[in-house]
């Protein structure tokens, strides 16, 4: 990623990781689940949320083709990718765009291939505008669980090795990274969305779909 991007990346990313206000340190919280919030708990949409690299684990390269694929066989996700931009919200601040029914690549970040962090989000749920649930099981995922992401070269491989759950403020989880990574992002816990689950995976193969 560009390193000139980064200041309004980390502008818009912190206005879409505030939206929301409880901290749920890693493991902490509750998940209330399709079951929908306990009493008291008012009905509300989540906001937006927003080393070297390794000899053989695939193209390290600038301008590499975007995500349009993600699968994560743990949970028996797989989407379609579309890239998200920034937009004005009532109150004319800059805020992340949501994803509709997939997943979605934060522009900006880096494209599977490149290295750098690949910035990837989701609804846990979305009770009022209806755009769907893509990641109501990302909480499932575990330490080990892989999550496979393709692009028009191939299908790259990352491995997960680090969750947690952080503060709205926590803008650092979309830095760019030295390494081909991805950082896939959810607001957390469901129904209330006070904090974002976030989990960290390196990049550990890639599976070229031009065998010529």
């Amino acid at each position: 990623m560009k390193p000139s991007l980064w200041p309004g990346i980390a502008s818009a990313a912190s206005k879409l990781l505030i939206a929301a206000g409880i901290v749920l340190l890693a493991g902490g919280g509750a998940d209330y689940g399709p079951a929908g919030p306990p009493p008291g708990v008012p009905l509300r949409e989540p906001p937006p949320v927003f080393e070297a690299p390794q000899e053989g684990i695939g193209p390290i390269r600038r301008q590499a083709p975007p995500a349009t694929v993600v699968r994560i066989p743990a949970i028996g996700v797989e989407s379609k990718v579309v890239e998200l931009g920034t937009t004005t919200d009532e109150h004319g601040e800059l805020v992340w765009e949501t994803p509709k029914h997939a997943v979605g690549h934060h522009q900006g970040t880096a494209n599977p291939g490149e290295t750098g962090n690949v910035v990837l989000s989701g609804h846990i749920n979305s009770p009022i505008r209806l755009e769907g649930n893509v990641f109501a099981n990302l909480p499932r995922v575990k330490l080990g669980d892989e999550v496979f992401v393709e692009t028009i070269d191939g299908e790259y491989v990352y491995r997960v090795v680090a969750r947690k759950v952080v503060e709205p403020t926590e803008v650092s989880v979309m830095a760019p990274t030295a390494a081909p990574m991805a950082t896939l992002i959810t607001c957390y816990p469901d129904w209330v969305f006070s904090h974002r689950l976030v989990l960290t995976a390196v990049q550990i193969a890639f599976h070229s779909f031009n065998n010529a």
